[in-house]
């Protein structure tokens, strides 16, 4: 089991017209792309995330009801990171640093 850590300096996100539902969003960060976020419905199974060899881009996938909250860390917090892990069928995530206790917004 391996992981990597990259910190998310650039996002972009889309919605799908025929579907009206959010479509991608994409993480950046200083090599380039590192996360393709696909988001599924809520009643759905979510997949496994397909992650590259070198754990250096992934696809992973979310629900719905998440891509809120993941837009809303991705303005208002920093740093944000990705991590990427092959461990078992492979899992990523987004998160924040440490931060202080009472920092407030």
């Amino acid at each position: 089991m391996a992981f990597k850590v990259h910190k998310v300096t650039k996002y972009n996100y889309s919605y799908s017209a025929n579907t009206g539902r959010p479509s991608r969003l994409q993480l950046w960060g200083a090599s380039g792309n590192i996360a393709q976020i696909r988001f599924v419905d809520d009643a759905a199974a979510v997949p496994a995330p397909v992650i590259s060899a070198d754990l250096n881009k992934a696809t992973a996938y979310f629900k719905d009801k998440s891509q809120q909250g993941i837009i809303d860390m991705l303005r208002n917090e920093d740093p944000v990171s990705v991590t990427i892990n092959n461990g078992g069928a492979g899992f990523v995530f987004i998160h924040t640093g440490i931060e202080p206790v009472g920092e407030g917004e």
